[in-house]
């Protein structure tokens, strides 16, 4: 039987990656997308503050 093995970075990566999608599709519905859009890069993707 094959074992998966993933290191803490790749779950952490994957992790954020979901956030960021989930935080994108909020966006969908908020005025102004394209600056939530750039937050959720920030925040989620280049491991920015999330209070800033």
């Amino acid at each position: 039987m094959d074992k998966l093995f993933f290191s803490s970075n790749q779950i952490t990566e994957r992790d954020s990656i979901e956030s960021y999608f989930e935080c994108i599709s909020k966006c969908s519905i908020v005025d102004g997308h394209q600056e939530c859009i750039t937050q959720c890069v920030e925040v989620h993707l280049k491991g920015g503050n999330k209070d800033e």
